[in-house]
């Protein structure tokens, strides 16, 4: 992932002359490089076009397969629907607007996405993964598979043209909008919402075997692809964002800020919180400078690779470096000018390392250490760290989100706070919480804030435990996660525009994620033992009724 200060054609110019062939330009401030294992990393330094670059990160899935139909709950019970879809008086149903699902993929013969007309709700797939067909215009990779041929393969009964072999894309796509075809029970939020998919190519063993990640610079091209979707049929769209990236306390800038579009009206971003507040992923700290150094201890289970990220507040700078089980250290990594990456290896556990000290990181304007540990053994490693300069003595050390990495590998002395993805924290995303209905209360795997010098995140929270919609093979199963809970704000954030574009003429000043996000956090249920807004429910939890009584005093 790269930051560029020039013309995009004087962009493709220098990659071109620096051997690099293989890129996509995302906006006029971004693009994403596909360059193979041999490629020397520093060599994009010596390139005066590049501003900054960093390695893509690794991102999961906010969504987990419960298996729990018997007892789950539906969607219309869950984000209170029958209040609409009863009422004889209003009628907001999402028409006219686009939901993107970028995820695992689709079961586009799942009935639930098939029209009285046998026609599909599905605009488009980009399948990454794919070959049958050619990519998008513009992209390196995967098959487009427009609605004319989604309908031709529907027509055939033929499930062969894109498959959804994880479920957690069709589940989403059906909470947001399924139709209820198979049980009217099961319907979803927004029934007459149009969807645009992305399969996200997925990647093995990252961390541990037999785990799945996606990859932020294949996520931010499906974001310009859904845009350009967007852009095309001339609709307004919600992005629901079910998979997330690290936890992180402070950003300041997410590379999703780049794209201006994002910034008009008609044109929302809703998404998880995380799925991190009870994995032992994340530890907080304070050190002074009177400190000869802090131990920060991580049990590693059964892990291929790990990487551990230090993150400052302010601007503090902190030097650290590793002590394996048997007791060798790394390099003592400190702050110098230049980007230099630390190399070597501990010879007893055969693991190699890297560290990378940037200082200050472009995302958050503070330092970011990251120490990637590779063929890691299982046993108790320790982070020492050690104070440079320091002014406010904060800090967060950060582990790969709990669902990529082994369930024995956990900080000893974890802190469940400042645990939001990285997208989650930034300003333009209405950030959802994961909330149990039938229990009345939250969700103990949602993550939380408090994030640095930002608003409070989450912004609300909503149903996420045990969610039915649509799965594989024509068949419903349940879902747990945050990345449920926004595809329940996403759907009611559909029947919301539509609503507001019935009632107001003028309705464009409204159809901005500022204004949205201010509409939930009125209407939100607000207990009165609680004081708000707070790290753990925001401003609240969804209340569809008041919501849509909040709009109608305020427009």
């Amino acid at each position: 992932m790269i930051i560029y200060n020039t013309s995009k054609d004087k962009l493709e110019e220098d990659l071109r002359n620096n051997n690099i062939t293989r890129y996509i330009i995302l906006n006029e401030r971004i693009a994403s490089l596909y360059v193979d294992e041999s490629f020397i990393d520093d060599n994009l330094n010596k390139i005066e076009s590049i501003s900054w670059w960093e390695v893509s990160n690794p991102m999961s899935s906010l969504i987990e397969i419960t298996n729990n139909l018997q007892d789950g709950e539906n969607v219309r019970t869950a984000a209170g629907t029958d209040y609409i879809y009863k009422n004889p008086y209003i009628k907001p149903t999402g028409k006219g607007i686009i939901v993107a699902i970028i995820d695992s993929g689709i079961n586009y013969l799942h009935p639930d996405f098939i029209k009285s007309d046998n026609t599909t709700k599905i605009i488009s797939i980009w399948d990454q993964e794919s070959n049958l067909k050619p990519a998008p215009e513009g992209y390196l990779f995967g098959s487009e598979f427009t609605r004319e041929e989604i309908n031709e393969y529907i027509n055939r009964n033929d499930s062969s043209l894109s498959v959804d072999d994880v479920g957690t894309g069709t589940i989403a796509a059906g909470i947001c909008t399924g139709l209820g075809n198979l049980n009217s029970n099961y319907q979803g939020v927004a029934i007459d919402t149009e969807l645009v998919v992305v399969k996200l190519r997925s990647y093995k063993d990252r961390y541990a075997k037999g785990k799945i990640n996606y990859e932020e610079s294949d996520f931010l091209a499906a974001i310009k692809y859904v845009l350009e979707v967007s852009n095309r049929e001339n609709k307004r769209i919600i992005i629901n964002l079910t998979v997330g990236a690290q936890s992180r306390a402070a950003i300041q800038m997410s590379m999703i800020d780049s794209f201006n579009e994002l910034s008009q009206t008609g044109k929302i971003l809703v998404g998880g919180a995380g799925n991190e507040g009870n994995t032992d992923i994340h530890y907080s700290g304070n050190i002074n400078m009177s400190d000869k150094s802090q131990d920060i201890i991580i049990q590693v289970g059964e892990q291929l690779n790990l990487d551990i990220t230090l993150c400052p507040v302010g601007p503090d700078k902190i030097g650290a470096f590793m002590i394996s089980p048997g007791g060798e250290q790394s390099y003592i990594i400190n702050y110098t000018p230049e980007p230099f990456v630390y190399r070597g290896k501990f010879n007893l556990q055969n693991t190699s390392y890297e560290m990378r000290y940037i200082y200050p990181w472009v995302k958050s304007g503070n330092e970011e250490l990251v120490i990637k540990l590779k063929n890691v053994r299982p046993g108790i490693w320790t982070l020492r760290i050690i104070p440079e300069f320091i002014i406010n003595g904060n800090y967060s050390v950060y582990l790969p989100n709990k669902n990529l990495i082994s369930p024995q590998t956990r900080f000893i002395d974890p802190s469940s706070g400042s645990t939001i993805t990285m997208l989650g924290i930034i300003k333009k995303v209405i950030t959802v919480g994961a909330y149990n209905g039938r229990t009345n209360s939250m969700w103990i795997g949602s993550s939380k804030g408090p994030a640095i010098n930002r608003p409070i995140k989450p912004d609300i929270v909503a149903p996420g435990v045990d969610i039915i919609g649509p799965y594989k093979n024509d068949t419903y199963n349940t879902a747990t996660g945050t990345g449920v809970s926004s595809s329940i704000v996403s759907g009611v954030i559909a029947i919301i525009m539509d609503y507001i574009i019935s009632q107001e003429e003028e309705s464009r000043n409204l159809l901005f994620t500022e204004p949205l996000k201010t509409f939930l956090m009125l209407g939100a249920t607000k207990k009165s033992i609680y004081t708000y807004p707070n790290v753990l429910q925001g401003y609240g939890i969804l209340n569809l009724e008041n919501t849509l009584t909040e709009i109608s005093n305020n427009i």
